[in-house]
């Protein structure tokens, strides 16, 4: 059987996950190129290339004569690095990088970031938007006992707002954060109860079409949104402190 080839992405998700591991540690010099491959198993040019895409992503400084050092990710790495930890296969994770408390940062972000933005993009929705969204809402109730449904259908609501918000910097943040997005809308949702995701569903549904008759309150929509992600946020918080105190699952 012969052995698979790492790529250069290969390459790349390996070493940067073992800089946000801190496994190569900040101001930490490499060992020589070649060495380095060697000690890897990849082809040297490959090294190479990889080592230039983690320098344009601000996470290496590769001085010519000299050598090259890893930088301080949390005082350089943009939101490139974390949607990139969030695209990386669990199956490839050393130490598994995407841990509940990787999640509980990111999920405390989503939750500052898009009920503002749900709320501007509801102010400039159509009736035809509404009636798109509700449409949407609608084939999630119908797929609430299938996951990967809901995710797929959450996603394309998610891209529909930043369209709706009429904003480039919503769009290319939204479009950088497709990976993040992704596992954060899977955790959220499997983090739920039956009864739990009909409820967000309805209250969605619900602020729809009060949006389509005039009536709806966007601060209080955005509000009630905020609340429900923040309460799963709070759980599953709970439910990580649990297993590292030993008590396991209630």
């Amino acid at each position: 059987m012969t052995k698979d080839i790492p790529s250069v992405q290969d390459i790349v998700d390996r070493l940067l996950q073992q800089i946000y591991l801190k496994k190569l540690k900040p101001e930490e010099k490499l060992p020589p190129f070649r060495s380095h491959a060697e000690e890897m198993g990849v082809d040297p040019s490959m090294l190479r290339a990889a080592l230039k895409q983690l320098e344009t992503m601000n996470l290496l400084d590769i001085r010519r004569s000299d050598g090259t050092y890893v930088k301080p990710y949390t005082e350089n790495a943009g939101l490139d690095f974390l949607s990139r930890l969030f695209s990386i296969s669990p199956k490839e994770n050393e130490g598994k990088v995407v841990d509940g408390f990787l999640v509980d940062e990111a999920l405390a972000f989503w939750n500052m970031v898009f009920p503002e933005i749900l709320m501007v993009a509801t102010a400039n929705m159509s009736p035809l938007d509404v009636k798109a969204f509700i449409g949407l809402i609608d084939r999630q109730i119908e797929g609430v006992d299938q996951v990967d449904i809901l995710v797929d259908l959450d996603i394309e609501l998610q891209d529909r707002v930043a369209e709706r918000a009429n904003n480039i910097v919503v769009t290319l943040l939204f479009n950088s954060l497709r990976p993040l997005r992704l596992r954060l809308t899977e955790c959220f949702y499997r983090g739920l109860s039956r009864d739990t995701r009909l409820h967000f569903l309805a209250m969605k549904k619900k602020g729809l079409c009060r949006q389509m008759t005039g009536d709806l309150d966007l601060k209080w929509s955005a509000e009630e949104h905020r609340k429900i992600l923040e309460t799963y946020r709070r759980s599953m918080r709970q439910a990580m402190l649990r297993e590292m105190i030993g008590d396991g699952p209630e």
